[in-house]
């Protein structure tokens, strides 16, 4: 055999073995059925795995039950949604090559919310009603911080303190943030993805996005949320929807001309 043909043989081997391995790690699936708590299955949920850059979407079939194939190996988040129950989701879910991993979910009936709309939907006046104005960015949900039924946790970093809190304290380094996954609730926001959050509370510690549309009566710390993603405004809340698709640095600088006109 020529040189030639040995270099060419090999290649040829080589990309076979790539194309194999290639398979392999693209053929993990994620299985399992979606109940209620008194185990009846619920057609029609949404299931969504995202993980290393990967997003995946299924529907659970007529017995409830879902299958998301040809995933690649690694660690997802998963996550439930179906209208009048409470978004669930599982961390850190691993699936390896040929192999499938089964992930059942059991879902809370969700609860009526009582809630509230600003009359005032401008930006002067969420600005004037927070306590403070924050622009955060979140990372993993943390082990040791309990999460609320209904709630979703994340930590989250302070990159710029916009509005300072009337009390003058410094809202530097980790902060507890619970978004609420409530019936009809957005999924829950994703780890290195940034909010400009409207912080309305006394505490310097957590905050809670309860929706993207209102305020929960009874709450004593809640904020509204505009998700920041490849420089632009992604989600915000409905009365804002305006924003929507305009670069960050549009609500940037209108949040800047407020803090400049505030005493």
């Amino acid at each position: 055999m020529s040189v030639m043909k040995w270099r060419l043989a090999n290649i040829f081997v080589m990309s076979i073995a790539t194309m194999a391995l290639a398979q392999a790690q693209g053929n993990a699936e994620l299985a399992g059925c979606v109940s209620d708590t008194m185990a009846q299955r619920l057609p029609g949920a949404t299931v969504v795995a995202t993980g290393g850059g990967v997003r995946r979407t299924t529907e659970a079939d007529t017995s409830g039950c879902y299958e998301l194939k040809g995933l690649p190996s690694g660690s997802y988040r998963v996550t439930t949604r179906l209208p009048a129950f409470d978004n669930l989701t599982h961390d850190d879910v691993h699936v390896a090559a040929a192999t499938v991993t089964h992930l059942d979910f059991a879902m809370h009936v969700s609860a009526i919310c009582e809630c509230i709309s600003f009359a005032d939907q401008s930006l002067t006046n969420q600005w004037t009603l927070s306590d403070a104005v924050l622009h955060v960015r979140l990372s993993a949900a943390d082990p040791d911080e309990p999460t609320h039924s209904g709630y979703y946790g994340h930590v989250a970093t302070v990159l710029d303190d916009l509005k300072p809190s009337a009390a003058g304290r410094s809202r530097t380094g980790r902060l507890l943030v619970l978004q609420n996954q409530r019936n009809a609730a957005p999924e829950p926001y994703d780890v290195g993805q940034e909010l400009i959050v409207f912080l309305m509370s006394q505490r310097s510690d957590m905050f809670v996005i309860l929706d993207d549309r209102s305020e929960e009566k009874g709450s004593d710390t809640h904020a509204m949320a505009f998700l920041i993603q490849d420089g632009a405004i992604r989600r915000a809340p409905e009365r804002f929807s305006s924003y929507v698709g305009q670069r960050f640095e549009v609500l940037q600088d209108e949040l800047r001309a407020l803090s400049r006109r505030a005493p």
